[in-house]
């Protein structure tokens, strides 16, 4: 089976939420900050994505929600990867609300992407880390 484009949607908020999947942090300048997640392709719709080993490339767009403050945007290089020991995770443009992660699915992976979103209003940086998963195809 082949792997499909996935889009994820990123909404941020500076403040404490509660509830309804939304992770609390602190940003760079240790103000509240919370984040949400949505989208993916997990029955979860929480941004998660699993792929299949040798199903092909796979993409992932990531983009903003259309609720999330034009404050919030991805500056520079905004994504790193974690617990990718062969390199299957890259990163494509440099719009400020959009990011394309590609996913060469050509051995099992479990890691994750850390995203640094950049609030320009408050001049600080917060850290959202979803997760990327490839799987044996069955």
């Amino acid at each position: 089976m082949p792997n499909n484009p996935t889009t994820v949607t990123l909404d941020v908020r500076n403040s404490s939420s509660n509830g309804g999947g939304w992770v609390n942090v602190a940003a760079a300048n240790g103000a509240p900050y919370s984040y949400l997640y949505t989208g993916g392709n997990q029955p979860g719709n929480n941004g998660s994505v699993v792929f299949g080993v040798g199903g092909g490339n796979a993409a992932v767009t990531l983009t903003f929600a259309s609720t999330t403050d034009t404050r919030y945007q991805f500056v520079g290089d905004c994504l790193s990867f974690q617990n990718d020991p062969q390199s299957q995770l890259s990163t494509h443009g440099n719009a400020g609300r959009t990011r394309v992660i590609n996913d060469s699915c050509s051995a099992e992976l479990d890691g994750s992407f850390k995203v640094q979103v950049t609030d320009s209003t408050a001049n600080t940086t917060i850290a959202c880390d979803p997760v990327i998963r490839n799987q044996p195809t069955r």
